[in-house]
């Protein structure tokens, strides 16, 4: 399966506590996500709700985020909490996946996320301090996955050598989006964002947030969105009060292609990581020159 981990299985005495007695009705894995396991739960007394078991991120740090959002997007209530496990409100709505002509409000949502600010980029925590993480120019992550030799593997030395010379020609734009520090999704993508009668209803999946450049998330969305919806994407970004310069698709193509790198080195599938290699080869063709 093309997953970061494997699905958990559901475990009923993982809750009891939460249940207080109350029968499971129906269980349903959803199959969204490529990390944690999540599962819709209908209880006898007719609470709906989304068991998440986790195999990466911090439950307490993603609900702080959540919390710090909910005013401006969408996002599930935390009902209870165990040691590897929450318990979330269950949101209504169709996958955007499922319903791309609506790419503009989930493309307003995201500039209403990077609407929030910190002092600095890095790594949300729970307590809402920051740890520094370098995304780009030379030292940063860009420099650490080249370095990789999973990725060299997948890409060949020439592709290496290639884009090692394509990001310090970009040297500059990537200090200026190093710089940033924005709320970041950082999984932006239509299987983790609800539509409920035109309307986002629902921003899931928040393990990859941080503090950085929202270019990642457009980048993103983009790049899982087909190009007859971009234009729309352009507007909804305008409409949620987003400014950006003409080349706003450059730069995220820009720092898109670093999340194909980060995929070389994760546990996706065989099959997804040659779509990266291609990816990565269509933005070296418009970079290079």
């Amino acid at each position: 399966m093309d997953r970061r981990h494997a699905h958990q299985p559901f475990d009923r005495a993982l809750i009891s506590d939460f249940l207080r007695g109350r029968d499971i009705l129906s269980v349903e894995l959803l199959p969204a996500g490529k990390s944690n396991s999540n599962y819709k739960l209908i209880l006898s007394d007719g609470e709906v709700c989304v068991l998440r078991l986790y195999n990466y991120g911090n439950a307490e740090r993603e609900t702080y985020v959540l919390n710090l959002v909910r005013e401006l997007v969408p996002v599930p209530i935390e009902i209870d909490r165990g040691a590897t496990w929450s318990v979330f409100s269950f949101l209504e709505g169709e996958l955007l996946e499922q319903v791309p002509e609506h790419s503009g409000a989930a493309a307003e949502a995201l500039a209403q996320i990077a609407s929030v600010e910190f002092k600095s980029a890095g790594i949300i925590n729970a307590d809402g301090t920051i740890s520094p993480f370098s995304f780009g120019g030379s030292k940063g992550f860009i420099a650490e996955k080249l370095e990789d030799a999973e990725v060299r593997i997948w890409l060949g030395d020439e592709l290496v050598d290639t884009l090692v010379a394509v990001f310090q020609r970009e040297a500059g734009r990537l200090d200026e989006l190093d710089a940033q520090s924005r709320l970041v999704h950082g999984d932006f993508n239509p299987t983790n964002i609800l539509i409920h009668r035109g309307k986002v209803s629902g921003i899931l999946d928040w393990e990859f947030c941080h503090a950085g450049t929202p270019y990642m998330d457009i980048g993103n969305l983009l790049r899982n969105t087909a190009t007859d919806y971009h234009r729309a994407i352009k507007q909804g970004l305008e409409a949620g009060g987003m400014s950006f310069p003409n080349d706003w698709k450059a730069r995220a193509e820009l720092v898109d292609v670093t999340s194909q790198l980060e995929f070389l080195t994760s546990n996706r599938s065989e099959s997804f990581k040659r779509q990266c290699v291609a990816r990565i080869k269509k933005f070296i063709s418009k970079f290079k020159d």
